[in-house]
């Protein structure tokens, strides 16, 4: 289940995943710490490790109308092909939303060239905010920058510093070579 793989990337377990209970039930959260009551019809969100059991048993179902849709997917795919420096700011969780909202989508049974045209955007925008980290990356000499690691989903963030800390310690290394290396040994 794509859910599953989902979970099990860079620490998005607490992402909150807007739901709709499609049955009433009780049901253990935050890792059996706490009970709650689900009453049917009920929209809420959930984080997604609390969601994920619930999905699998039927009893919430992935509520559409609180996941992005292909027309502002396409508005943010187009803002971020008017400023090739700076990421336009998203929501932290984005590509989750967005791979729930394509799940979702799929699960409908909805037209696969409105589902194919919503993921080719999503990969657009990711290619495009990929190139902006690589070049903030390069033009800082790795040094982190926290305006611009604010603009970043989770997942950019944690790319962003990684390459920031690899990038930093390779120039540092390069300038001591340059600086005093023994090319002889």
């Amino acid at each position: 289940m794509v859910l599953s793989v989902l979970s099990k990337t860079l620490l998005i377990m607490d992402v909150a995943v807007p739901v709709v209970v499609r049955k009433d039930a009780k049901a253990l959260v935050r890792g059996g710490a706490s009970e709650i009551v689900l009453r049917k019809g009920t929209r809420l969100e959930l984080p997604l490790y609390d969601a994920l059991p619930l999905l699998r048993k039927g009893i919430v179902a992935l509520d559409s109308e609180a996941l992005p849709t292909h027309q502002e997917v396409n508005r943010i795919a187009w803002m971020e092909g008017r400023d090739e420096q700076s990421p336009q700011p998203l929501p932290k969780d984005f590509y989750v939303r967005v791979r729930l909202a394509l799940r979702a989508l799929e699960s409908r049974g909805e037209d696969p060239k409105k589902i194919e045209s919503m993921r080719s955007l999503a990969i657009d925008i990711l290619d495009r905010r990929l190139r902006k980290i690589l070049e903030a990356v390069a033009r800082a000499r790795a040094l982190h920058n926290r305006d611009f690691a604010e603009r970043l989903t989770t997942e950019e963030r944690a790319l962003y510093a990684l390459l920031c800390r690899v990038v930093r310690d390779w120039y540092a290394s390069m300038i001591e070579f340059l600086e005093r290396g023994d090319v002889v040994g």
